[in-house]
């Protein structure tokens, strides 16, 4: 049964969208896009973050247009880009996630193990592309608990695809409020902005209480008009993708990612800054592949990720599969 906080939260939440989506701002390009993550791709069923899907809509000048205004959820973080770049684009998107035990078919989870916890939210992002540079300033804000739905989506998903019914969800997080704020940086280095072959540094600092943590990556790309999409690679440090951003052609990349991880609600609980840092895995590193393909109006992009266990508990890496098509309008 749904908290009064849950309800009012959802309420908020949805209001939220339908203020950040009704903006009016000048800009050339606009897209939406879907992505979906499961770790069913890499043949696993629970332990840890198990499903993620996400529902985008972004807009975007050309060079030499009037750049692309901040989104409102973003102004905390918006005055540290620069305010001259040579274009800007800025992405919202609504997202649900979850985590759950490693064994989804006992009806009282182990406690050492990663909690059963959903998490629906809201993200505004803008980012702020120089020649070689790009700057992603992000907020989010949402809700943990039986209010973000996980329970019913998980359930109803594998009972589609006929996996193990998820027995533990009544001992799932309580409802709570959470936030992020997050800033990347993206370098690019390349010979010439023709050469078919990049690579790409990111650093990324993120303080909330879904998630505090900070670290960085690198990514070695090859494909065509790499010099206009490489700034999107920002996104991988916060589950969401957006090759729609980039023009006709293709890429692929090989990297990874490493973070120190002070706390996370998803495998903490609810317990902020008594429990954090409990079970939670500090140390956490990531390897990530992906290709992407735009054509005329419509983008795909197939990815897969390896990635350090977050709980303690478990030694075994966390690998899931992901794919994200968008459409520009």
């Amino acid at each position: 049964m749904k908290t009064k906080f849950g309800v009012l939260g959802t309420r908020c939440l949805l209001a939220g969208a339908v203020l950040v989506w009704s903006q009016s701002a000048f800009a050339e390009r606009e897209w939406v896009s879907a992505s979906w993550e499961n770790d069913i791709v890499a043949g696993k069923d629970g332990g840890g973050y198990t499903n993620g899907i996400y529902f985008s809509y972004g807009q975007r000048n050309d060079p030499g247009e009037e750049i692309t205004k901040s989104p409102i959820l973003t102004l905390p973080l918006a005055w540290m880009v620069s305010d001259d770049p040579t274009y800007a684009y800025k992405l919202h998107s609504v997202g649900q996630a979850m985590v759950t035990p490693e064994d989804i078919t006992k009806e009282i989870p182990d406690p050492t193990d990663a909690p059963y916890a959903g998490l629906l939210y809201l993200r505004s992002t803008y980012v702020a592309v120089q020649d070689d540079f790009a700057d992603h300033v992000a907020t989010l804000v949402g809700v943990v608990g039986p209010s973000s739905r996980a329970e019913e989506v998980q359930t109803w998903v594998h009972k589609v695809v006929g996996s193990d019914k998820p027995r533990g969800w009544d001992y799932q997080l309580k409802d709570q409020f959470v936030w992020q704020l997050q800033r990347t940086a993206v370098w690019r280095f390349s010979t010439s902005d023709s050469s078919p072959f990049d690579a790409v540094l990111l650093a990324d600092l993120a303080g909330g209480n879904l998630e505090t943590s900070g670290g960085g990556g690198l990514f070695l790309r090859a494909g065509n008009s790499l010099a206009r999409s490489y700034s999107t690679m920002g996104f991988l440090s916060s589950r969401v993708s957006t090759p729609i951003s980039a023009s006709e052609g293709w890429y692929i990349y090989l990297g990874g990612m490493g973070h120190y991880v002070h706390n996370q609600i998803l495998v903490d609980g609810n317990e902020f800054g008594r429990s954090a840092s409990k079970g939670l895995e500090h140390y956490q590193y990531s390897l990530m592949t992906g290709f992407t393909y735009t054509w005329k109006r419509a983008s795909i992009c197939f990815s897969y990720q390896s990635d350090t266990e977050p709980n303690k508990s478990q030694t075994a890496r966390k690998n899931f599969g992901a794919i994200t098509l968008a459409l520009q309008i």
